[in-house]
């Protein structure tokens, strides 16, 4: 199997909506270990089921994933995909070792069969078309091989919405189960987690979306009822934004203001034998 060595670039991503979001995560690059608590949070949990072993493939890398602790003794190869190139270029100073591929999920840059197992935390809830996705997922693993995802689900930011701001919905459980075709996949174990962060002011929480890139899709609008024309980072002056701070500190726990996501792990394995 011929792989790429270094950063490569896949050559279908045209459309500008990938683009967008791609560029957003690449500017964000820099300081994305500073806001991904989420992330680390749910990619401690999906670790835990997780053997690395042989041709690896971590979709939506953005810093990199250490699977050295998850390996099962033999020969062990990442390949991390991502949109941005950005994000893959900060990854390889920290994992030399992975092969970055600048790729999209919904045209996997391999070849059928080549891999054997996939990890992807908090990546594919960025998917225009996650069946696509799952379909690109059973083509290039190996019979038996797995995959370990984490996706944000439906329900998550709640406490946005309670501070009558907009957020754009994400798919449920069911519809994100429902994109795996039954004649690909078996599923070994599925569930719905909620994961709270916590923060110290309004600004960091907010900062926490825009900050890891993810502000380009499925994320928050300051919209209210009397502010139907205001947009993310463009509210009305300091009065609008003294008043969101007032409403978020009503909600304010010990441990800081809290924001809560609906995680769906899937743990599946492509059929047609055992690993």
């Amino acid at each position: 199997m011929s792989m790429p060595l270094g950063v490569s670039v896949n050559s279908h991503q045209s459309a500008s909506q990938v683009e967008h979001i791609a560029d957003r995560f690449s500017a964000a690059a820099k300081h994305y270990q500073e806001h991904n608590c989420l992330q680390r949070l749910s990619g401690a949990s999906l670790l835990q089921g997780f053997v690395a072993k042989g041709a690896i493939l971590d979709i939506g890398a953005g810093p990199g994933t250490d699977f050295a602790n998850r390996a099962m003794g033999e020969e062990m190869r990442v390949y991390a995909l991502d949109i941005a190139l950005g994000m893959l270029q900060q990854l390889k100073t920290i994992y030399p070792e992975h092969q970055c591929v600048c790729g999209n999920a919904e045209q996997l840059p391999f070849v059928d069969r080549s891999i054997d197992c996939i990890y992807s935390n908090l990546a594919l809830q960025w998917c225009h078309d996650f069946s696509a996705a799952t379909s690109e997922m059973a083509r290039v693993l190996k019979s038996g091989g797995e995959a370990h995802l984490s996706i944000v689900a439906a329900g998550s930011l709640a406490q946005l919405s309670n501070l009558g701001l907009r957020v754009n919905g994400f798919l449920s459980l069911e519809s994100l189960q429902a994109a795996f075709d039954d004649t690909d996949w078996q599923f070994l174990d599925v569930k719905l987690m909620p994961m709270t962060v916590y923060f110290q002011d309004l600004k960091a929480l907010l900062y926490s979306i825009k900050g890891v890139g993810a502000s380009v899709q499925s994320s928050v609008q300051t919209v209210t009822s009397s502010e139907s024309d205001a947009h993310f980072g463009k509210l009305r002056g300091r009065h609008d934004w003294q008043a969101l701070q007032q409403r978020a500190e009503q909600f304010r726990e010990a441990q800081g203001l809290p924001l809560t996501y609906q995680i769906a792990q899937f743990r599946v394995r492509r059929q047609g034998g055992s690993v």
